[in-house]
């Protein structure tokens, strides 16, 4: 038995080598480079949400719903930002990384402090949390905070 399957395993494989040598295309090539959006396009995604100029997407605001040393899932927050004046949209561009901090920071007490596990999450307090981040970083009445979607993914 023993040298029947040494005579047959490299009869197989051989097969499947030379195909394998012969695709066009190997399988494990590298994909297509994706090109960066041109200067003044938004974020793809952001307008599936709104046409509007004047939106500014904030996407990936996660933080861990967690009481104690345990962790009970994760709270995913997709918001933006109407900013009606150009040269505001140009100081949140160039703040996005204070701003995205401030955004994750609002959410993360949220998800600590104030979130019951197994409830439905409070939109108007998660919206507030965030307005009131992005006037202390953008300035009061700068900037209106809304929400794309608020979800809960249990652990």
């Amino acid at each position: 038995m023993r040298a029947l399957h040494s005579i047959f395993l490299p009869a197989m494989i051989l097969p499947v080598m030379f195909l394998a040598a012969s695709s066009p295309a190997p399988a494990f090539a590298n994909p297509p480079e994706a090109k960066p959006p041109a200067a003044g396009e938004a974020d793809p995604a952001a307008k599936r949400i709104t046409g509007s100029n004047n939106y500014v997407p904030t996407f990936g605001l996660r933080a861990p719903i967690s009481r104690g040393f345990s962790v009970s899932g994760v709270l995913a927050v997709d918001a933006g930002l109407d900013v009606p004046s150009e040269q505001t949209r140009k100081q949140v561009a160039a703040l996005k990384p204070r701003v995205m901090s401030a955004m994750r920071e609002a959410v993360m007490n949220y998800a600590s402090l104030s979130y019951v596990i197994g409830g439905v999450p409070d939109a108007d307090m998660i919206r507030a949390r965030l307005q009131k981040a992005i006037d202390g970083v953008v300035g009061k009445g700068q900037a209106q905070v809304t929400l794309a979607s608020v979800i809960v993914f249990p652990q």
